[in-house]
């Protein structure tokens, strides 16, 4: 028994000494081994002082308070990642001045899974969360694609009336946005098995990164400086197929994302 005990504090100790990630089960292939920016939930934008923010926030909590949003986020993530507090009633006092309207919707379809093209249309959990909300206000939808990089000067020159999945860190005064409707932050995912389980032991190996994040990246300026090289990618589904084919050996990535490739 003592035997017993001693082996089970043994391990115990040994979980301790590693990263949190590193004691957890990997899923997809894939592996998280740390956090590395605090900031990454994604919003929705709209120009300053445009009604359609505050419909489209009330239209959301109501959904929210639902199912709707959380079963949406369970079929894409494998989890509910949803942040928007739900509130029954948000949109009771804005039913009798809702305009009947058609919106014009920025997506940028190189950030898999919130949206991207699959089977000859638009697809994503983004895709489904405008949908939802359009629907439930009687609106009708016309999407654009974009650079999300883009997506103030879209707004502004009237391209588009919406801008989904706007980064925390892209966040500005000039504009409004909705509450933060998907919880998350960047991480940095290797390859389960490679061996390579903390942050530090990327010092001298390859990471890659999509070029929107980039500024992201540079926030540690010390991990940069250790990296061997850095492998830049133009939407996220790249990203993780020169992870798993060993072109890179780790990458930067939204925790949302994270969870996608690897429920």
């Amino acid at each position: 028994m003592k035997t017993i005990r001693a082996a089970i504090c043994l391990l115990l100790c040994l979980c301790l000494l590693l990263p949190a990630a590193a004691c957890s089960s990997d899923k997809g292939g894939y592996r998280i081994i740390d956090e590395y920016s605090g900031e990454g939930s994604y919003y929705i934008a709209f120009r300053k002082g445009d009604n359609l923010q505050k419909y489209v926030t009330a239209a959301m909590q109501e959904l929210a308070a639902g199912n709707t949003l959380r079963t949406a986020s369970l079929s894409w993530f494998g989890k509910d990642l949803v942040s928007v507090r739900g509130q029954a009633g948000a949109m009771e006092e804005l039913w009798a001045e809702k305009p009947d309207r058609s919106v014009v919707v920025g997506i940028d379809i190189s950030n898999m899974p919130m949206s991207y093209m699959s089977g000859g249309g638009y697809v994503g959990f983004d895709i489904d969360l405008i949908m939802a909300i359009c629907g439930y206000l009687s609106w009708t939808v016309n999407f654009q694609t974009i650079d999300i990089s883009n997506a103030e000067v879209e707004l502004n020159a009237g391209n588009i009336d919406i801008a989904m999945a706007v980064p925390e860190a892209d966040l500005s005064d000039n504009f409004d946005y909705s509450p933060a409707y998907l919880a998350s932050q960047y991480v940095l995912v290797t390859r389960a098995g490679s061996g390579i389980n903390r942050r530090s032991n990327l010092g001298g190996k390859a990471l890659g990164v999509t070029v929107v994040d980039e500024d992201v990246l540079y926030k540690d300026q010390g991990f940069v400086d250790s990296l061997g090289s850095i492998i830049y990618q133009t939407n996220t589904d790249s990203l993780f197929q020169a992870l798993m084919l060993g072109e890179v050996d780790g990458i930067l990535v939204s925790s949302v994302v994270a969870a996608y490739y690897m429920k």
